[in-house]
């Protein structure tokens, strides 16, 4: 049988000894276990930056992977911790809205409060619940033991609203920032659903507008691109993306995640 796989993402960093006790923990539990970091850099507190990344970075797992994501502000107070079940994947966060990618868009088979506090470590920290409460449990589980052994059924997990485009005349459309990768790449939250692209692979958009001004470029790729050149594209996620070829549009621009546009389709 393969060798089951732990995807992390958190807002630890890696300076400190946070990423490495949850990994820890995990190993102890099952030693034969794949741990995999997604990212340790997400920005501390926020929660949908971190559910965009899961959203995008799940499915290239292997089937029955175990998901841990820990952005949690408000570890220690009452909100509960889940597991979460859909077809090939598990979850494990706080019941926060860092799931509501998955909540929304996938057929959830199960949902969880973490209750069972045989399964965490002996003694629990109020301030770390990733390496006390969701890295043993993602030991555990990925040692067979089934889901529902882990606590009680949850019928209204906390699910954040997510900033759809809004088509508010014809042909022309309001959207916002979702996301800004390592790169400066500022990825919206169109897809081609909302504007196609057309028949060379480009999209069909005749402008951006933003905050500081407009973007009539739509290319394939960054090489098409002259440098220092903001453009719009489809990126690997599936979303386009304004960027700029050698630079980082949301530096350039002075744009980041939550910030409006407005897209004009040809």
């Amino acid at each position: 049988m393969a060798r089951r796989c732990v995807s992390l993402i958190t807002d630890f960093g890696l300076a400190g000894p946070f990423a490495g006790a949850m990994k820890g923990t995990i190993l102890r539990i099952n030693p034969e276990v794949n741990v995999v970091d997604v990212t340790h850099s997400i920005t501390p507190g926020d929660i949908l930056e971190a559910a965009f990344v899961l959203s995008c970075s799940f499915r290239f797992f292997p089937d029955r992977t175990i998901h841990v994501v820990v952005v949690d502000p408000k570890v220690g107070s009452q909100r509960r911790a889940l597991l979460v079940s859909i077809e090939n994947h598990f979850f494990l966060a706080p019941d926060n809205g860092v799931l509501s990618y998955i909540l929304t868009r996938e057929e959830v088979y199960g949902i969880f409060s973490l209750t069972e506090e045989h399964f965490f470590q002996k003694t629990l920290s109020s301030t770390f619940h990733g390496r006390d409460v969701f890295a043993p449990v993602a030991g555990w589980l990925s040692k067979g033991v089934e889901s529902a052994q882990f606590g009680e059924p949850v019928t209204d997990p906390l699910v954040l609203d997510i900033p759809k485009p809004q088509e508010v005349r014809p042909k022309a459309w309001k959207g916002s920032i979702l996301y800004v990768d390592t790169f400066g790449n500022l990825i919206t939250n169109f897809t081609p659903e909302h504007i196609p692209l057309d028949e060379q692979g480009y999209p069909a958009v005749a402008k951006v507008r933003h905050l500081h001004g407009e973007i009539v470029k739509t290319r394939r790729y960054f090489a098409e691109s002259a440098d220092k050149e903001p453009f719009l594209m489809l990126g690997s996620s599936g979303y386009y993306e304004i960027a700029i070829n050698n630079g980082s549009a949301a530096m350039e621009l002075g744009l980041k995640a939550g910030s409006e546009i407005a897209l004009l389709q040809r």
